[in-house]
Parts: C-alpha cells; sequence; structure tokens
C-alpha cells in the first residue's frame, strides 16, 4: 500500500521528467506520511510539509550553517566563509592561519609555532640567509631561522692568531657573528684555519711561553670549543664551548652569539643544549625562554586564548563551551559546556535565543511565534510528531507513548494502539528488516536462516553453525579454516551449501583437485601430495609401506627394500623370485611407496 506522499510525489515527478534528472529534483509542497516519513533526505516539518533534513531534523535554509558545522561553499554559512572545510568567522586565508583546528572548529587562528603552514606554503629559504624555514612562527606568520641556525662558517687567523666562530641566525633575518674574535692561546690555529687548535704535537704548536705536555699547551679561554671541563681555564665545559660557569639554568646558555663562553640569558626561543624542553612545545600555550625568566621557561597565561568558544548541533540538540585560556604550565585550560536546552547553536558560537523556524529547535520541539515549544495534540492518530501532546511520538500512524524504535515493538497493535507492544512471532518492518530478520515469541529481533551470526542467541532458530570451505569438495572442509581468520563463517541454520562443510577434518583442501588427500585415505602414493608431504590420510604421521627388511635365505625370500628408504624415493627393492621357491630376484630399482 503507497504512504500518502507517494502518490503526489509521482505525479511530480511525472511532471518534470523531461525537464531533469531524478537527482536534480528538489521536493515542495510534498506532505508527510501518515507515520510523519519523507523521502530519503527529508524530514516532517511543523507544518506536516516534507523539508530538506539535517541528521533527521528540519534543515536551515541556504546560508544558515553556523559556525563551526561543515560546509562545501562561502553561500551555505552565516559568516559567509567556509574555510578548511567549515563555517569560519573569518576569511582566514593566511598561509599560517587554520579554521579546523581540533580546539577552535570555526575560528581562525594561527597555527602552533613550528608546525608546516596549512594554506599555502611559507617559502623555505637557505639557512645562511637566515630567513623563512617553511614553518609557523606561532604568531600567524612564516618563522625566521633562530639562533640555533649557522649561518656563516668559522675562521682563525693564523696572523693574529684569533679565532672567529660560526655566525648564527638572530631570530629576526640576520646573521650574527661575534665581532672582536677569541685569542687561541696557549695553543695556536689549527692548520685547516677553521679553529683553534685542542691539541699539540709539539711545543711549535703551542704559543710561547707555553710548551706541549702530553698533547696540551694548557688550559684553554671561555668561548673556545671544548670537549670536556679540564680543557678550560674556568673548569666548565657547557653548550660545547669553556664558559664562566656552570650555567646550568633552563633558560641560560654559554652559546649565544653575542656573549659566547659567558654564561647568559636566553630571551627568544627554546632552551640551549641538553637542557629540558619547555612543556606544551608545538601548540598555543607551548613554553619558551623570553626575557621574564632565566632559570626557566615563560608560558602564556589565561590572556592567551588556546580554545574559543564553539556551538555544536548534534542531531537532536546542542550544546555550546565557553572560550578557554593557557593555565601558565603549557597547557590549555578547560571550557564550560552547556545544553542549548529547547534551541539548537545561533551565529557567533552561542545558543540561539529566539527561532526562524523549525531548524532552531531542538528535536520534540518547533518553532511558534519566535519561540520554540514543545508539541501538543491529544493522543490520536497522527501524521506527524507536531499533532501529538509533548512526551509522546507519532509512530504507527498514532501518538505513542515512546518513541518505540526498538526492534519488534508497534504502537498500532489491536487492543494496544498508543502503547509499544510487543510484535511477536513476526515481521517488523520498521527495526526488523524482514529480509534478514524476524521478531521471536518473545519480541526479540533475530536473524533468519543463512544470515551472518556470532552465537546461537543471534538466530531466530536458536542455531549458529560454523562452515568450513571444502575447496576440493571432498566432503572434508580445511583444518586451517577459523572464524578468527576468516576463512571459515557462522550463519543461522547450518544448511552447508555448495562448498561448504561442518567439518574442518582436511589436511589439504584447497589445490588437492583429485580429492587425493582426506582423512580414511588408504591408497599407497611414491609421490607427495599436492600440499607436500605423504600424510594422505591426514592423521598427522607419514606411513611407510615397506620396511628395510627385503632378505633372501635358504628357506625364505621376504619383498623390502634392501637399506631404509625414504617416501617416495627411489631404493633397491628386493623381490621372491616367481620361478624358484625361497631364492629372491636381482634387487631393482623401485619407489618407495607411503601414505
Amino acid at each position: 500500500m503507497r504512504s500518502r506522499w507517494m502518490l503526489p510525489l509521482l505525479s511530480l515527478l511525472g511532471a518534470v521528467a523531461g525537464a531533469a534528472g531524478c537527482h536534480e529534483l528538489e521536493l515542495s509542497q510534498l506532505r508527510c506520511s501518515i507515520d510523519g516519513r519523507c523521502p530519503p533526505g527529508y524530514a516532517c516539518g511543523s507544518d506536516d510539509l516534507c523539508r530538506k533534513s539535517d541528521n533527521g531534523r528540519v534543515a536551515g535554509p541556504p546560508g544558515s550553517k553556523k559556525q563551526g558545522e561543515a560546509c562545501g561553499a562561502a553561500a551555505e554559512c552565516v559568516t559567509q566563509s567556509c574555510v578548511d572545510g567549515v563555517c569560519c568567522d573569518t576569511a582566514c586565508g593566511g598561509a599560517c592561519e587554520a579554521c579546523n583546528l581540533p580546539d577552535n572548529v570555526g575560528t581562525c587562528v594561527a597555527v602552533a609555532r613550528g608546525n608546516s603552514p596549512i594554506h599555502g606554503a611559507c617559502d623555505k629559504q637557505a639557512p645562511a640567509s637566515c630567513g623563512t624555514n617553511g614553518l609557523c612562527d606561532g604568531a600567524g606568520q612564516c618563522q625566521l631561522y633562530d639562533d640555533s641556525t649557522v649561518c656563516g662558517a668559522p675562521a682563525c687567523d693564523k696572523g693574529s692568531n684569533t679565532f672567529l666562530p660560526e655566525a648564527r641566525c638572530d631570530g629576526s633575518g640576520t646573521c650574527a657573528g661575534i665581532g672582536t674574535g677569541l685569542a687561541c692561546a696557549p695553543f695556536t690555529c689549527r692548520p685547516d684555519g677553521k679553529a683553534c687548535a685542542d691539541r699539540c704535537n709539539s711545543t711549535a704548536d703551542c704559543v710561547k711561553p707555553n710548551v706541549c705536555s702530553n698533547g696540551s699547551c694548557g688550559p684553554i679561554g671561555n668561548g673556545l670549543p671544548c670537549r670536556d671541563a679540564l680543557q678550560c681555564q674556568s673548569g666548565f665545559c657547557v653548550d660545547g664551548v669553556c664558559c664562566n660557569a656552570p650555567c646550568t639554568e633552563q633558560c641560560m646558555a654559554c652559546d649565544l652569539t653575542a656573549s659566547l663562553g659567558t654564561c647568559a640569558q636566553v630571551t627568544a626561543g627554546p632552551p640551549h643544549g641538553g637542557r629540558g624542553t619547555c612543556a606544551g612545545a608545538g601548540t598555543a600555550c607551548g613554553g619558551q625562554c623570553t626575557a621574564a625568566s632565566a632559570t626557566a621557561c615563560s608560558y602564556p597565561g589565561a590572556e592567551t586564548v588556546c580554545r574559543s568558544a564553539t556551538c555544536t548541533n548534534g542531531a537532536a540538540s546542542a550544546s555550546q563551551t565557553t572560550a578557554a585560556g593557557c593555565d601558565g604550565a603549557g597547557s590549555c585550560g578547560a571550557g564550560l559546556t552547556t545544553a542549548c536546552g529547547v534551541y539548537m547553536c545561533a551565529a557567533g558560537a552561542v545558543c540561539a535565543m529566539t527561532c526562524a523556524g523549525d531548524f532552531d529547535c531542538a528535536a520534540g520541539y518547533i518553532c511558534q511565534g519566535g519561540a520554540c515549544q514543545a508539541k501538543g495534540a491529544a493522543a490520536a492518530p497522527c501524521s506527524s510528531t507536531s499533532q501529538c501532546a509533548a512526551g509522546l511520538t507519532c509512530k504507527d500512524g498514532v501518538c505513542c507513548e515512546s518513541a518505540c524504535a526498538d526492534a519488534c515493538r508497534a504502537c498500532n497493535l489491536a487492543g494496544q494502539a498508543g502503547h509499544c507492544a510487543v510484535v511477536a512471532s513476526a515481521d517488523d518492518p520498521d527495526s526488523c528488516p524482514p529480509d534478514t530478520r524476524t521478531c521471536d515469541a518473545s519480541g526479540a529481533c533475530k536473524l533468519k536462516g543463512q544470515q551472518a551470526c556470532t552465537a546461537a542467541a543471534d538466530c531466530g532458530g536458536g542455531a549458529c553453525t560454523t562452515l568450513f570451505p571444502d575447496a576440493d569438495g571432498d566432503s572434508f572442509g580445511d583444518r586451517g579454516a577459523t572464524v578468527a581468520n576468516g576463512k571459515a563463517k557462522q550463519i543461522c541454520g547450518g544448511a552447508a551449501g555448495g562448498g561448504w562443510v561442518t567439518n574442518n577434518d582436511d589436511c589439504c583442501d584447497a589445490g588437492d583437485t583429485n580429492k587425493l588427500v582426506h582423512p580414511g585415505q588408504t591408497a599407497w602414493f611414491t609421490a607427495p601430495g599436492p600440499c607436500g608431504g605423504f600424510d594422505y590420510d591426514c592423521d598427522g604421521a607419514t606411513a611407510t609401506q615397506y620396511p628395510a627388511s627385503g632378505q633372501c635365505s635358504a628357506t625364505a625370500c621376504s619383498a623390502g627394500f634392501v637399506a631404509a628408504t625414504a617416501c617416495g624415493a627411489m631404493g633397491d627393492f628386493q623381490s621372491c623370485d616367481p620361478a624358484m621357491a625361497g631364492v629372491c630376484a636381482a634387487p631393482a630399482m623401485q619407489a618407495q611407496a607411503c601414505h
């Protein structure tokens, strides 16, 4: 029997068949069916007309999607900006900006420091330029190489015996050198002119009056490269150079270009050397060294918003979450989430306070006079839930005490109309598809015969049978097949059908086209089976037909191989001479038979 909406739909389809394909047709003025249903992609509105659907609710008109909702074009959004697949608060087109980051869906925020750009790319220039390094700086711009980047080679002037260390970027686009050099004394420059020597072979490698002793001209000064503290006059080798102090603080370093060899504060960027990294690195709340503290990393506080305010529309209701700031320790604080009640989300990532249509109302509510109100009407025959009282649902053509969505339940059974009652031993097409399932006597939706199952309780007949493939058709199933490895299957009922059996006794199923290998095989063979080996009867062992016992005596001759012979191998076979009793014929080559 056709639903009420089908007849006008068929007429409407016929009228436009020559003008547009079915996929191009948008329904209008199509009334909901008796039980409140509409064609796929549509939902029944409070005016009993089928409207475009959004997760089961009446969808808003074009351009009504709120900030943070999925979109495919700017015209779909209230904000008129569709960026990174969501309605965004701004155009958000910068390379280091994004609108779909997990904590800020719908809000344009800067990509965290050290992460790759989202839109387009940041130019990755040569490190020696001290320009951009291809990553983001955490403030929405492309990052410049920091002071960990070498931009100039070291050199040692043999005339003045002065060492100029490598130059490094200053994080502002400039390659900064040390300025004046460092004296190599008590050593001289290395022969390659790239550094001061730190070992000597003779006194000629030392600056007078120092002499070479055990490979050393004496302790070296601060700022010169070192391997251990014993090389340094100060007794401290820190960050690869001799330092004037232990310099262990997290945001102090001895390898700063402007103060090489002196323990100085790192005023920008991550800690140097092997010092502990700042918590939250790579996030909006991640710490770094700043001028504010020499002993530890500095962290953004609550003034830095790390999670923007959001409002999320679900299928039936909505909730809003307040913005959150950093906690000053490298993590993002928690926002406060509250339900929107009878309303859905409005523009600006907040709950709506008024409605322009049913799409602004939570499931179970309709828009009347600019406010979302509970649906109402007496429990009676209905065509949509809008005709039913609050708390009732239009189900099976009547106002029902519940949604009655469980399998094998109906609200229109004779004598029980309006109550969600058990449909026993019959099909419930609403929630128990008749092609695969049926309602049993207890009102449970069970699988029909031949349907895949995992336990007997799944099946209407109470039997879930495991079937194994029988590729060679010898009535024995593959021993290696299990449900776990996907080669065996379980179905309700148990009728095996072609290619399937209820046992898994065959030790060689696939490839055994001649059906030679199977339990109970008694024939003998001289060649390995199709799966290898001579276990033709699947008993787990190989039985040899002839022992190594062929011999001849004055009174008797016994058949057998002269020496032990492996299955399928050729060997000397001794047999009785048919012409002379008790005499053995000459041994002949023969294959050992096995099964």
